[in-house]
């Protein structure tokens, strides 16, 4: 781990945060899978941690998993089209042998290493033995397999956007790995940014993190949490009245005017039948360990609570034939669901609900909504449409982030 500075000052010392350039990020966890190379790559074996084997290879390699008995724990196992390489394995580490080359891991190219290592899976109903996978590598590279699953194919005039979101991307992975509370690792989906690795990059969105390289937000001298989202439908939303908490100075929100209204999501509709609403409701209830031993029942009402100052619905509450729910800000997104996307949840809580009666009797529901995303932090589809406008990376982020300033840290 290395020390770096967040924030020079006079009157106060440096505050300093620890963390590594080369970073890990979390592929996700399977049964078997398959690594190759763009070129020749290493494999290094490891047996309790200790390094066992080292091999030489072009070929496609498997990993996968090989228990002897039910009692035995399982090791990891490797082999080529020739047959067994190794056996007994805890770990495996794959490498490219020559710079600016690849690993491949299920037909997609990173950057770095790819670390295979045995992990209990305790997340299913059954408890079972899985190959965690992570991919090792330089925050920078990381950066350019972030934004193009972020921010999309940009064009020149949109490039102080794209500077912008390699900032906001930074900021929010030095955040999140410096936090206390996490593991020290971040997950390659939305549940923390969207990574496609090297074979998604494009040259304007590498040439926007090679010229903010090192820049990120700080407050206090510490990186800020740099939350952003797709659209924000008009203006961004204080951090607590989406997930509760305590007033965060910089995620206070903005109006945002109509600089998001050019995207195809700005504006939106849903339409539930009583078939979905139950669906949706009871399923969201079961997950959430609220559902009654009875059951749902019968849906007798919906009623919404919309905050006017941030016009963004911050409680809804369901009444049943065996019981009452409330649900509240962002998690009305999960709750409701999207009947037109099954397993997709609503774009936002900006809307308005209309809903159909029957001598009182809910028959349907229709949402009329705007924006995309949470709402919290930079609206990506605001920032380009400020880019478009003229506007600086710098004026774009201290718009959507109070009171903040840009350190380059290394």
């Amino acid at each position: 781990m290395t020390s770096q500075v967040f924030g020079f000052s006079k009157k106060k010392p440096p505050v300093r945060i620890e963390f590594d350039r080369q970073i890990r990020v979390e592929l996700g966890a399977f049964d078997s899978l398959t690594v190759k190379s763009s070129a020749e790559m290493i494999i290094e074996c490891y047996r309790d941690e200790e390094r066992a084997d080292i091999y030489y290879t072009s070929s496609a390699i498997s990993v996968f998993i090989i228990r002897k008995s039910k009692r035995d724990i399982g090791y990891i196992s490797i082999r080529d089209s020739n047959g067994l390489l190794a056996q007994e394995l805890s770990s495996v580490l794959f490498r490219p042998r020559f710079p600016n080359m690849f690993v491949n891991f299920e037909d997609r190219d990173y950057r770095g290493n790819i670390e295979c290592f045995i992990d209990l899976d305790n997340n299913s109903s059954s408890p079972l033995l899985r190959i965690k996978v992570f991919n090792l590598v330089d925050i920078e590279d990381y950066l350019k397999g972030v934004l193009p699953g972020e921010i999309g194919e940009r064009s020149e005039n949109e490039f102080e956007a794209a500077k912008a979101q390699a900032i906001a991307a930074r900021t929010y992975a030095i955040w999140r790995l410096s936090n206390q509370t996490n593991d020290k690792h971040l997950k390659n989906s939305i549940d923390d940014q969207l990574y496609l690795g090297a074979g998604a990059e494009l040259p304007l969105l590498n040439k926007a993190v090679e010229q903010t390289e090192g820049l990120i937000m700080v407050v206090n001298g510490l990186p800020i949490a740099a939350y952003y989202h797709a659209v924000c439908g008009g203006s961004t939303a204080p951090v607590e009245k989406i997930w509760g908490g305590s007033k965060i100075e910089y995620l206070s929100g903005t109006v945002d005017g109509d600089y998001c209204q050019w995207a195809k999501t700005y504006f939106w509709t849903e339409r539930y039948t009583l078939k979905d609403l139950n669906e949706n409701l009871s399923r969201y209830l079961a997950r959430m360990g609220q559902l009654p031993k009875k059951g749902f029942g019968k849906l007798i009402d919906i009623k919404f609570k919309e905050d006017q100052s941030i016009g963004r619905n911050i409680e809804m509450t369901v009444k049943t034939s065996t019981g009452k729910f409330a649900v509240f800000s962002d998690k009305i997104r999960w709750a409701l669901a999207r009947p037109s996307m099954p397993d997709v949840i609503l774009p936002s809580t900006r809307f308005k609900a209309k809903i159909r009666r029957d001598k009182n009797k809910i028959k349907s529901m229709m949402l009329v909504g705007a924006g995309n995303g949470h709402g919290v932090g930079m609206c990506q589809c605001g920032a380009i449409g400020r880019a478009r406008a003229g506007q600086s990376c710098m004026e774009i982020l201290k718009t959507y982030y109070k009171g903040i300033h840009i350190e380059k840290i290394y």
